[in-house]
């Protein structure tokens, strides 16, 4: 009987094989960008309507400048009733700043949450200041 042997179906698979390392040992980066933390959202759900990262001042940063306003009233009173077209979710992040998105009527809610949760903790909106 012929042994079988198989045969790398991927390139990782070929480069695991040969013992190259696959994965970058650096990880990722520890904070995301508010244009970074935009196309990742928009990336994680298909029913995005719109989204906006706000500086700690309420000031838009990225994304829809008119959607800013519904957002800082968001913020400022929790609990707000979802909108007609979908519901606005917002979430802060560490350094006071904010992001929100507008999903329709489609969306995972909960999920989307989630996703604007984590974001959160590594949106970086407020300026870097050197000591």
């Amino acid at each position: 009987m012929t042994p079988i042997r198989q045969l790398p179906t991927v390139t990782s698979q070929a480069m695991r094989e040969s013992g190259t390392r696959v994965f970058s040992p650096a990880g990722m980066t520890a904070s995301l960008t508010p244009a970074l933390a935009l196309a990742y959202l928009q990336e994680l759900s298909l029913d995005v309507r719109a989204a906006v990262v706000l500086d700690p001042a309420g000031r838009p940063l990225a994304g829809d400048a008119d959607l800013a306003a519904r957002a800082r009233e968001l913020l400022a009173s929790p609990g707000a009733a979802p909108a007609a077209t979908g519901s606005l979710l917002a979430a802060r992040a560490p350094d006071g700043g904010a992001i929100a998105v507008l999903t329709g009527s489609r969306a995972l809610v909960l999920l989307v949450e989630h996703d604007l949760a984590e974001m959160a903790k590594s949106l970086v909106t407020a300026p870097e200041t050197s000591a």
